[in-house]
């Protein structure tokens, strides 16, 4: 068998071998569908992204890559070649030719589909992880990244898969949905910093004997592996769509930062429903992010304006925490809200601030910015908590700032 690079003239065996398996690809099941196929391979093959395995004058299998998406795109072998080393070769071509430097992405069938198991292997024996539940072509499906060689961001993926699945074990007869939303999903997670924010629901009550053991879940992940640096990173609510949804009592789980509990509400504030509407993504479970609506401007405004009588009355001092400098942050970001009615990451919101001259102490902006991109470098720096407690007078100063926003925006 051989590999080749298609050209115009391989379409018509090209398109033979895609029909032959087209009800095992969504979006192929019609013939308009496959002729708009037809289109976008010959368009890959005059860029040199159509790859495929002849075994004589027989196409074995093809693969469609993009360079400028860094993704594998479709991969397809005829049912009387697999098992026999066709998927690799073309694996390892696309992969020769796509930037390792960077992640590479491609989607395959849900772990419960029975399509699933044959790919699902491919990707995993060439190292890509699970990633975020999605639809294609309203076709159930999922996220698998190939990380750089000694991202972080593998790491954390893995843990945040561990994580799920013991969730969704002790939660398996409540059909749980369960969410991941704020830093680690704007690509803003800085490890030694940030929370990994979880929200979890149910399609009926847990049981006192769940909730207990989603209480312990965290420290009894941590005795497993007592060096993982993310478990303990958790935050997040557990409880049922209509707790959820109407805000009636429940028995709630919370995992917070300074420890977790079973309770019977859990309030999700304007910031939070607008990164979970916008941002979210689905780790299991059904989706019924298209029920939520994002807040309306006085909601996110309601928010902002808690978020300045926290700063006035709790940073009148600092002390020597990373979370010293986050007041900067947050001031950064609710600015941004007030003028444009979004939410952007902490760091996009400090960068977003210094570029636009907002920040009356420019440089404290600056050394809050510093910090929180690379928190590990800074976590025994004595220079850097000595400024940390410092910071109560500029903090204080970006505060007025806020209030001006909030007395300019009062009236929308």
């Amino acid at each position: 068998m051989q590999l080749f690079y298609g050209v115009p003239e391989d379409i018509e065996k090209w398109m033979s071998l895609v029909t032959q398996v087209r009800w095992n690809f969504p979006g192929l099941e019609t013939q308009k569908k496959r002729h708009e196929h037809r289109a976008t391979v010959l368009k890959f093959m005059g860029k040199r992204q159509a790859i495929g395995v002849k075994d004589e004058n027989e196409i074995a299998g093809v693969m469609l890559f993009s360079q400028g998406h860094n993704m594998i795109c479709c991969l397809a072998v005829a049912p009387e070649y697999r098992r026999r080393g066709v998927a690799s070769m073309l694996m390892d071509e696309a992969l020769s030719k796509l930037d390792r430097t960077q992640e590479i992405s491609v989607s395959t069938f849900r772990a419960d589909d029975e399509k699933g198991p044959a790919p699902r292997a491919l990707y995993e024996k060439y190292g890509f992880v699970a990633d975020e539940l999605i639809e294609e072509f309203d076709y159930p499906n999922q996220k698998f990244v190939l990380h750089p060689i000694g991202a972080e961001r593998k790491d954390r993926q893995l843990a945040i898969n561990t994580m799920v699945r013991e969730i969704s074990s002790i939660l398996s007869d409540c059909e749980p949905s369960i969410y991941m939303y704020g830093s680690s999903v704007l690509n803003d997670f800085r490890l030694g910093w940030s929370d990994l924010d979880i929200l979890v629901l149910t399609s009926k009550q847990m049981t006192e004997e769940q909730a207990k053991m989603l209480v312990r879940l965290r420290q009894a992940m941590l005795a497993d592996e007592p060096g993982n640096p993310y478990y303990r990173s958790f935050e997040g609510g557990m409880l049922t769509l209509d707790a959820f949804f109407l805000k009636k009592t429940d028995r709630v789980v919370y995992w917070g930062t300074s420890g977790e509990r079973i309770t019977d509400s859990y309030a999700f504030d304007s910031f939070g429903m607008a990164e979970l509407t916008e941002s979210s993504v689905l780790l299991y479970g059904r989706d019924i992010r298209k029920e939520l609506k994002y807040p309306a401007f006085h909601e996110l405004y309601a928010d902002v304006k808690h978020h300045y009588e926290t700063i006035r009355k709790y940073a009148q001092s600092t002390g020597r925490s990373f979370y010293s400098f986050g007041w900067m942050l947050d001031i950064a970001r609710c600015i941004y809200t007030l003028r444009t009615g979004k939410l952007i990451a902490k760091t996009n919101a400090a960068e977003w601030a210094i570029e636009n001259n907002i920040c009356p102490d420019p440089d404290a902006l600056r050394y809050a910015l510093k910090t929180r991109r690379s928190p590990l470098e800074y976590k025994d720096n004595k220079e850097t908590f000595d400024y940390a407690e410092t910071l109560a007078e500029p903090i204080q100063r970006f505060a007025n700032v806020l209030e001006k926003e909030l007395k300019t925006h009062i009236c929308e």
